[in-house]
């Protein structure tokens, strides 16, 4: 905040000594102000002009970012300078307002509301420290449009497709950063635009989120397992679009260089985790089942059998209570990577009985 006194006419009220002019830069110093001073029906003003108490100014608060001004009459109930006897305390005039209506009070208020309002809705819109090359492959043209302007609205370099073949084309031309894209189309539907994507090598590592009206799980575990990073329900909002691509590439930052390239990756919101495990047995994989929910939570399996669980934090509970609670969880993402496990079998039961037996143990709890 800074204030300067203004020499304006004051021949125009002989009883006004003096007009300041006070100015906020920033919301945080407006805000700062309104609640400590301005809404108690007053003003610090500092400056080396003091005037004596009882003294008549006229005043003008000026709002940040061309907010507008609020002019008053004030008066002087306090003047501080070097013989107040305090050195480290400001010089200054402590000023009552005289004439400020409700409505000018209101008006502040108001504007600070709204810009406060503003300022929460964008923070909700990812700010990426790079722009991306971005391809929306879908048949459906409002659906289409809709991505391709919400992504450009960011500054995103975007492309479109109306099939899966044609999508493909556009990769194989100039890969892409991400890609978005639907799974029911004509000429190639999107799971066969997924197994090519991921079967060329300059293509292998490109982030693909399915935009659909799938909603089984089924579906969804054949997408992860063909590759797909995530999915995204059909009609979506902006906020979620955007925050759905932070997250991925956020974690695509962060994962280990030397993580597997054949992971299955997903989100435990879309496929639950007995789904991930039945499939785990079925196909008899290797490795281990890293969660990240409310805790790390680390599943070991070898031949598609469970060996051992490890919940960071947890301590005193057996294996099969770990596994309960981790079933307990609904938000969080998994990760299969392939491995060698040397864990003993520390579960002894096979991964449809321990399946079945930590149902049966939640199923006890909720009686």
């Amino acid at each position: 905040m800074n204030s300067e006194e203004s020499s304006k006419d004051r021949r125009q009220s002989p009883r006004v000594g003096a007009e300041f002019r006070v100015k906020y830069s920033t919301l945080d110093q407006l805000v700062l102000a309104f609640t400590k001073n301005i809404s108690q029906g007053g003003l610090f003003i500092a400056t080396e002009t003091l005037l004596p108490v009882n003294a008549v100014v006229n005043l003008v608060i000026s709002l940040p970012n061309e907010g507008g001004d609020i002019s008053c009459i004030a008066r002087v109930v306090r003047a501080m300078g070097p013989d107040d006897g305090d050195p480290n305390r400001k010089h200054g005039l402590a000023l009552e307002f005289l004439d400020v209506s409700w409505e000018s009070i209101e008006q502040i208020e108001a504007y600070i509301s709204q810009t406060v309002a503003r300022e929460a809705e964008a923070s909700m819109l990812p700010r990426f420290d790079c722009k991306l090359s971005v391809l929306v492959v879908d048949d459906d043209k409002t659906y289409r449009e809709n991505a391709v302007r919400i992504l450009a609205e960011q500054g995103h370099e975007v492309t479109w497709a109306e099939d899966g073949l044609k999508g493909l084309a556009a990769c194989l031309r100039k890969p892409p950063d991400l890609v978005l894209s639907d799974v029911n189309m004509p000429l190639m539907d999107g799971w066969n635009f997924l197994r090519t994507i991921r079967a060329r090598p300059s293509l292998s590592s490109t982030i693909v989120i399915f935009q659909t009206t799938l909603n089984s799980e089924k579906e969804r575990l054949k997408g992860y397992q063909l590759g797909v990073d995530d999915y995204l329900a059909k009609p979506y909002s902006a906020e979620e679009l955007l925050l759905r691509i932070e997250r991925l590439f956020q974690r695509s930052a962060a994962r280990s260089q030397n993580t597997s390239k054949k992971a299955l990756r997903g989100d435990i919101e879309q496929v639950s985790l007995p789904t991930v495990l039945s499939m785990l047995e079925l196909e008899q994989k290797t490795g281990v089942v890293v969660v990240v929910g409310p805790r790390l939570c680390r599943l070991y399996v070898r031949e598609g059998r469970p060996m051992n669980i490890e919940m960071d934090g947890v301590t005193g509970k057996s294996p099969l209570n770990l596994v309960v609670e981790l079933f307990r969880w609904t938000k969080g993402q998994f990760e299969f990577a392939p491995q060698d496990i040397h864990s003993a079998d520390e579960l002894q039961i096979s991964m449809q009985g321990l399946l079945m037996e930590a149902a049966r143990l939640t199923d006890e709890e909720n009686r």
